[in-house]
């Protein structure tokens, strides 16, 4: 017998995610549950490599909340705007939080993440003539700090900031796209 999806209860409706009980049936035929998270965004979560005309990539230092420390992560954030674009989100996402903007972007990589937890699927774009062109706009609940390395600095920055668990995996997940597309990572 294959895994069987019933239903999902409600458990919980807030502003960015809701707590779903979705439940279901085992292959032995056991009615069972699982919570899991889902948010109320329009599209992926967007994110962005993006690369200066020096072979430098835009990085944040960001405070998460439930991480209760900084995080150093690339660029990111949600399709919550009705119509707007994977392009056109991350676009004006990476202008509100670096105040960086680019020249171009293309698709590097997406898919699902966090897959026990989370109904979350990411898009990471590569961004290249990246050129600061205005302060950021950060929300008042947002403590980023904005910052380049250059490319081939990158794998050594990880290792050496992933002992306290404060580098993002999506940074390290964009290497390989990195490096076929040429770059010198």
């Amino acid at each position: 017998m294959q895994l069987k999806i019933n239903r999902d209860e409600l458990v919980y409706d807030g502003k960015y995610i809701q707590t779903v009980r979705r439940h279901f049936t085992d292959r032995n035929g056991v009615d069972r549950t699982w919570d899991m998270v889902k948010r109320n965004s329009f599209g992926r979560i967007v994110a962005i490599a993006a690369i200066t005309d020096k072979n430098e990539i835009i990085m944040e230092k960001i405070y998460r909340i439930p991480c209760e420390k900084y995080i150093y992560e690339l660029p990111a954030g949600l399709m919550d705007k009705p119509g707007e674009s994977e392009t056109e989100a991350i676009i004006r996402e990476l202008l509100e939080e670096t105040g960086y903007g680019v020249d171009k972007v293309e698709l590097l990589t997406n898919g699902p993440f966090n897959t026990g937890l989370v109904k979350d699927e990411i898009a990471i774009y590569l961004g290249l003539g990246a050129k600061k062109v205005q302060e950021p706009e950060l929300e008042a609940a947002e403590d980023i700090e904005v910052f380049t390395i250059p490319l081939k600095d990158l794998f050594n920055f990880i290792s050496e900031h992933q002992k306290n668990g404060s580098v993002d995996l999506k940074i390290a997940s964009v290497i390989p796209f990195l490096k076929a597309k040429g770059l010198p990572v």
